[in-house]
């Protein structure tokens, strides 16, 4: 017979953008940010999800937002809040008072199609442990008044 086709991925067309999902993956209702539009989560581990965040901009492109690591200063809410504000003790590497940090692993600003996007690789940690953290893929682009984000996540142990 024919041979079977790649179905790891699902192409999912939205409006103004275009991803593959893992096919594995379901749709969540859980509402993370302003102005998302798409989640998706793995059946198996909920720390792995995509996310896609579309909200109006008066910037004509995304380098508006300055550099890419600007940029994320600008739409921090995508790493999480800390939450806790009581004194700490400063340990596993973190400061005193301090449960949870972001650090830029690498960005990008590549040019696909004629169009800017800013690429961004990003590790979260919580002092709590969290599993090693969480590894954050970030894409965002501006068209048309609005800035499209697309956000994926995955837990340490999915990660490696």
């Amino acid at each position: 017979g024919k041979p079977k086709e790649n179905t790891d991925f699902l192409p999912y067309d939205g409006d103004g953008f275009k991803l593959q999902i893992p096919s594995k993956w379901n749709p969540s209702k859980e509402v993370e940010f302003p102005g998302q539009v798409l989640r998706y989560e793995d059946n198996f581990d909920s720390n792995s999800s995509v996310s896609v965040i579309i909200t109006p901009t008066d910037k004509k492109s995304i380098t508006d937002y300055g550099s890419p690591e600007q940029f994320l200063s600008q739409v921090d809410f995508l790493l999480g809040k800390q939450a806790y504000a009581g004194k700490t003790e400063a340990e596993g590497g973190f400061d005193p008072d301090v449960v949870a940090t972001a650090n830029i692993l690498e960005s990008a600003t590549p040019v696909i199609g004629g169009k800017q996007y800013y690429f961004l690789s990003v590790l979260t940690r919580t002092a709590d442990g969290d599993e090693g953290g969480k590894h954050q893929l970030i894409t965002a682009a501006v068209k048309d008044g609005k800035l499209y984000i697309c956000k994926a996540q995955a837990g340490d142990k999915r990660w490696f």
